[in-house]
Formats: structure tokens, C-alpha cells, sequence
């Protein structure tokens, strides 16, 4: 089997790949795998960046959690509609610069403009508009950044590839530490300015690396017994199926990226009411954690590939419940840190298993893109409504209860992931 054929196309590579067709293994592309990792960085450190400083942003005009609970899912509800329709756009896409990289050269400019002009409004009218354009954007491209990582690598690949890009995700959160605690409260102009010039950069060469035209050549000839399905009949396909494995991983789905949004979305308010901090500390207090999950993606990886990732991940939404109640019960800056870096870990296991339980569930390779679509159509619902509902709570019973209703999110996860037998 040649690399062209495992789906492994980069620009300038040899031909040393075909030459090892005996192979019984498709080989990994690593220079494949750099590149959409550094796609997904790329994209990840701006959206980082906006979880941590947009709501700080919001409380110079409103204090009420559940508004800005409400205003910081607006994104997810976005990406709710706009992420599985363009995404399935995508894998029917056909054309010279390739089926998923001509929508990252025309969104990523207009997103990192709308991006930089955040800092800048001076009413909530402004700073809405500012979010809402920016995300509509970005969400258009975000589903099919992610599918890039499947698109070149085998099936039996794709858990190394995704651990790799969910390391470059992992980064994102020192690096928004990182502008956080040293440029922020000099310059909110200057700090919302980095992560758009990142995103411009890194997706600039990932684009110019990735050679999608060959990989079509190999997706047209498999395209000929794989027909395409609309987007409408792919989901009715999960509902009316026997087999409920899809259904049930998209609500366990929700339920994980609920969880893990409603504490990161408010954790910058929290340290600020209940840990005393300044903004700048408040945004770089999840720097540690960031760090232990990259410490993390690949013995989590190799644990995953030696046993099942459906059990990793139900683990891993157990260890997340127990960090945020760790931060429940002790308030101190040291505790809460702990606190974080045991649910950041928790975390993990299910950020690095559960895209791909999701490609590996696709019928054929003319869905992955569908498929991650409705992987992050779930994660946006979820990072939308459970983050309201839990800022409701906070509002009723005030910022002390904040981990505490994150924790017991986190218990509603594992046991969704109990719940799924295939």
C-alpha cells in the first residue's frame, strides 16, 4: 500500500513511501501530523484567548454570571448550525486548491481582523457585535480544520495524530497564560493582537505544506463506491440506526464539553470574586494545568491504543469531577491550582479519544468531515447551554459554588460514557 494511498500526501515528500507497500501497517505520516498540529494550535490559541479574557471584558458592563455565561456560548450556539454543514460542505468539495484548505484561506484573515478589533469596542453593543462576527467566522472553519487530521492519516493512525494536535491544543493554554499574565494588563489591544497573528502564521504554512490535490486523487477513486449523503439523511441515519454507539457518544459528548466550559469560561470571574486575583493572575492561573495536560496527550495516547478509549474516557470524567471538588473545598490559590491540574487531566482522556471514536464510527471516509461536524455540533450544545445554566447557579447561590456544580457536571458525563455499551 503506497503513502498516496493511505492518505499521506505532503509537498516535496519522496518516494520512499511507496517503496514500502509490503508493509502490513499503514506507515504514520509525521510531517502530516506537525502540520495539522500546527493547524489546530493555529486555531486553538485564539479561541483559547477569548475563553480567558473575553468575560473579564464582559463584567465592564454587566456582573450578572448567567449573561455572561449566555454571551460566551453565543459562539457554541453558533457553531451548533455553522460547523457540521460546513464541514460536510467540505467533503464534497473539489477543486484545484484542494476540498478543505480553500475555506481556511478565505476565513482566517476575516477572522483574526474581527478578532483584533475585540479590545477595541467601548459599549456592550460593540463588544457583542465584535464577538458575534468573529466567532461566525471562525466557527466556519473550525470543524474543518480538525478533520485535516484525519483526512491524511489511516484509520489505525489517527490516535497518534490526534494526540499530537491535541498537544499543540494543550500549548494554547500556556500561551494564553502566558500573554495573560505578561501583556494584558499593559495592553489588552496589543494581547488580543498575538493569538490573530499566530492564527494568520501558523495556518499560512500548514496550507502551504498540506497538498490536498493528491489527496483528492485518492478520495475520487474511493468516492466512486462511497456515495455521498446530505447532511439531513447522515443524521437520520445515527437516529433510526439499531445500534445506538453513535447517539449515545454524541450526548456523552455534551455532557464532557459542558462540563469542562462551564468551569474554564468562568474561571477568570471566579478567581477575581472568590481567590482575590488580579485579571492578569486570574488568566494565567490555569498555566499549570496546561501543562500537565501536555505532560499527559501521549502516555494517555498509548493507554488508550493498549486498552479501550471508551473506558479512558469514562475514567477521565470521573478524575475531572474530583478536581473540581478538590477546588470546592478548599479556596486557596495553591489548592485551586491542584484542583485544576487533576481535572485538566481528566480532561484529557476524553480530548484525545473522543474525535476519533467518533471517525472510526463514520460508514466511509466521504463523512469524516460530517462526522467531526457532529462531534463539535455536541460539544458546542453543550458548551453553550451547560455554562448558562450552571452561571444561573452561580447567580442564585453566589461564586463559591461554581466548581461545585462543575464537579457534579462532570459526574452526569461519566455516567452518559457508563451508558454506552458499543
Amino acid at each position: 500500500m503506497s503513502s498516496s494511498q493511505n492518505g499521506l500526501s505532503i509537498k516535496n515528500s519522496s518516494t520512499e513511501g511507496d517503496e514500502s507497500s509490503a508493509c502490513s501497517r499503514p506507515k504514520f505520516s509525521t510531517s502530516a501530523a506537525l502540520l495539522t498540529s500546527l493547524a489546530v494550535f493555529s486555531q486553538e490559541v485564539v479561541w483559547n484567548f477569548y475563553e480567558v479574557q473575553v468575560p473579564p471584558a464582559l463584567r465592564h458592563y454587566t456582573n450578572s454570571a448567567a449573561l455572561i455565561g449566555l454571551l460566551m456560548g453565543m459562539d457554541n450556539l453558533l457553531g451548533l448550525f455553522i460547523q457540521p454543514w460546513m464541514a460536510h460542505r467540505s467533503d464534497n468539495t473539489n477543486n484545484r486548491f484542494g476540498r478543505r484548505v480553500p475555506y481556511l484561506l478565505i476565513g482566517v484573515p476575516i477572522a483574526a481582523t474581527f478578532y483584533i478589533l475585540i479590545p477595541w469596542a467601548e459599549s456592550l453593543p460593540a463588544l457583542i457585535a465584535s464577538m458575534l462576527c468573529f466567532a461566525l467566522v471562525a466557527n466556519s472553519f473550525k470543524s474543518i480544520t480538525e478533520a485535516l487530521v484525519a483526512d491524511f492519516q489511516s484509520a489505525e493512525n489517527r490516535g497518534k495524530a490526534n494526540a499530537m494536535a491535541k498537544l499543540a491544543a494543550a500549548l494554547t493554554i500556556s500561551v494564553g497564560s502566558g500573554i495573560s499574565y505578561f501583556v494584558i494588563d499593559k495592553s489588552t489591544k496589543v494581547a488580543f493582537a498575538i493569538p490573530a497573528f499566530l492564527l494568520v502564521i501558523g495556518m499560512a504554512i500548514a496550507c502551504w505544506g498540506l497538498d490536498e490535490r493528491k489527496l483528492q486523487s485518492v478520495t475520487s477513486e474511493k468516492g466512486r463506491a462511497q456515495q455521498s449523503q446530505s447532511f439531513r439523511n447522515l443524521i437520520m441515519d445515527i437516529l433510526r440506526s439499531s445500534n445506538r454507539s453513535r447517539a449515545s457518544m454524541l450526548l456523552a459528548v455534551f455532557a464532557t464539553a459542558g462540563a469542562w466550559s462551564a468551569m474554564r469560561s468562568q474561571l477568570s470571574p471566579y478567581a477575581i470574586e472568590i481567590l482575590g486575583l488580579t485579571r492578569g493572575q486570574a488568566g494565567s492561573l490555569s498555566m499549570p494545568a496546561g501543562i500537565a495536560f501536555i505532560l499527559a496527550v501521549f502516555p494517555l495516547a498509548i493507554l488508550s491504543d493498549r486498552s479501550s478509549r471508551l473506558s479512558i474516557c469514562k475514567i477521565g470524567g470521573l478524575v475531572f469531577s474530583v478536581g473540581c471538588f478538590v477546588a470546592f473545598i478548599s479556596t486557596s490559590v495553591q489548592a485551586t491550582i491542584i484542583a485544576l491540574v487533576i481535572a485538566s487531566l481528566g480532561y484529557a482522556a476524553f480530548a484525545i479519544n473522543g474525535v476519533v471514536i467518533m471517525w472510526n464510527l463514520a460508514p466511509n471516509s466521504k463523512c469524516t468531515g460530517a462526522y467531526t461536524g457532529l462531534y463539535t455540533m455536541a460539544f458546542a450544545c453543550g458548551a453553550t447551554i451547560v455554562p448558562a445554566l450552571i452561571g444561573l447557579l452561580v447567580d442564585a447561590t453566589g461564586w463559591r459554588y461554581l466548581m461545585l456544580y462543575a464537579g457534579i457536571a462532570g459526574l452526569v458525563a461519566f455516567l452518559l460514557f457508563s451508558r454506552i455499551r458499543n
